[in-house]
């Protein structure tokens, strides 16, 4: 009976005595992201559209690289002529964090309000969060805030290495 007992806890005090997983401190992100559509398909749904693109993005500041992304437009007109405008999409980015060369995963959201449903000066607000990465970014994590008008956003957030 004695050794049944032994075992759940000798495995019970090396559980304890393992190192937590640490996080690097976290460090502020900023930077510009700049895209060109590579494709774009409108699809209509009464006062609904959806608008299924691709862009190659370009970023300057913490993330220095490029990207590919991957989108869907929602834009519904309002009975006042206006549109209310979300996006979502995937960003497959490939260069440099703090100096860490690899790829990452990210995910964005943002929203507008605009007379016309496509790339207008009407400023985008969303946010970003990597969700993946590999090479020397395997370990980073992130999130933050996007806004800008089509094709010329700034990014701001944080960022940390495991």
């Amino acid at each position: 009976m004695k050794r049944l007992l032994t075992i759940p806890l000798v495995t019970c005090a090396l559980l304890m005595g393992a190192a937590p997983a640490l996080a690097g401190p976290p460090s502020d992100a900023e930077g510009d992201w700049t895209y060109f559509l590579t494709g774009l398909d409108f699809r209509d749904a009464g006062n609904t559209t959806f608008a299924y693109g691709t862009e190659h993005s370009f970023f300057e500041g913490t993330f220095e690289g490029e990207a590919d992304d991957d989108f869907v437009v929602v834009c519904h007109l309002k009975h006042t002529g206006m549109y209310l405008t979300s996006v979502h999409g995937t960003i497959d980015f490939t260069g440099s964090v703090e100096g860490q060369e690899g790829t990452m995963l990210m995910r964005f959201v943002g929203k507008q309000t605009s007379t016309v449903c496509g790339p207008s000066d009407a400023v985008w607000e969303g946010t970003w969060t990597v969700v993946d990465g590999a090479g020397d970014l395997a370990d980073v994590h992130g999130h933050g805030t996007w806004t800008g008008p089509s094709f010329d956003l700034d990014y701001a957030g944080q960022i940390h290495f495991d």
